[in-house]
């Protein structure tokens, strides 16, 4: 089968042609529709996340598939492929088929389509945890979304309108990345200097959703309002926050942060009611498909932050 594989820490996966895995009692072996690319796949590749798998090591820790042979599972059952160590010390859904633990997989709704029953499970359940378990945004708040055209982000933006916000800003680093805004957002376009500008020298927002971290972050808490929160998710732009501790303390703003790998059981819980809101099309998460030859070039385009929603493989 073909596998992408990551041979070196800190270098693109390559596609290998390898022998296919054979499944053990209490084992599902299952064919890989579509597997995620996420940032935390970036991580771990990286090399410089406390997860260091062994080399050659397939990644992708998160998939949807279909079931070829088990002893839990029907053959042709369409699951979710999460959990268990998969894509961080186990090989993951960067693959043509994978073999795991029963308690890996988890039917799902056939309406979902597989590229986004693949990808919608961490940008979803984080935004809803974000907005509702960690911000606890309130109607009639005012929300602060950074990297609200992301997959997360844009989850976020949704989950924050739909709780009764008075007004949800959706802050991006490119002009273009605007037109991928959710519908009711407004977009602020910018880094830096730029974004400061335009929201002006008070504070706009009750509440800050920050996907990005890097120079737009310590702009955006002074955005928000003395007492206000602000629930940290990701580091896109940058892994470093200097704060001036005597104004922060002024401040009163809360750093929340959200930290999924803690969260597993509050995820497992969401994502039927979730599932049934994106076939419901009640929330939308937009993906951008690549074949697995291609891996290499989306997760560049990934770091570049040149993708359209989620990025995902199709094996």
């Amino acid at each position: 089968m073909r596998a992408a594989r990551l041979h070196d820490f800190g270098a693109d996966p390559v596609v290998d042609d390898i022998d296919p895995p054979v499944r053990e009692p209490g084992q599902t072996l299952v064919r890989i529709d579509a597997a995620a690319l996420g940032h935390l796949d970036l991580t771990i590749a990286s090399g410089t996340f406390d997860v260091r798998p062994e080399l050659p090591h397939i990644g992708g820790t998160d998939g949807a598939g279909t079931v070829v042979e088990s002893e839990t599972f029907a053959p042709g059952t369409r699951v979710l492929i999460r959990g268990g160590g998969i894509g961080l010390f186990k090989d993951g859904c960067w693959a043509e088929y994978l073999a795991a633990a029963d308690k890996v997989f988890t039917p799902f709704d056939t309406a979902l389509d597989p590229t986004v029953a693949a990808t919608f499970f961490l940008p979803s359940t984080t935004g809803y945890v974000a907005v509702h378990d960690i911000a606890r945004v309130a109607a009639g708040e005012r929300v602060i979304v950074s990297g609200a055209s992301g997959a997360v982000g844009s989850m976020a933006a949704q989950f924050a309108l739909a709780a009764g916000a008075a007004e949800v800003i959706g802050v991006v680093p490119r002009a273009d990345q605007a037109e991928l805004l959710p519908p009711g957002v407004r977009a602020v376009a910018g880094r830096g200097a730029e974004v400061a500008a335009a929201l002006g020298t008070e504070p706009v927002a009750d509440v800050l959703i920050d996907t990005l971290g890097g120079d737009l972050l310590p702009v955006l808490l002074r955005r928000i309002v003395p007492g206000g929160r602000a629930a940290l998710i990701g580091y896109t732009l940058g892994t470093e926050l200097a704060i001036d501790l005597p104004n922060w303390l002024l401040a009163d703003v809360a750093l929340l942060p959200v930290n999924m790998i803690r969260k597993s059981a509050r995820q497992a819980e969401l994502a039927p009611t979730l599932i049934a809101m994106l076939v419901a099309g009640e929330i939308h998460l937009a993906v951008q498909p690549f074949p697995l030859d291609e891996i290499a070039g989306a997760l560049r385009a990934m770091r570049d932050g040149k993708v359209t929603g989620r990025a995902v493989v199709t094996p």
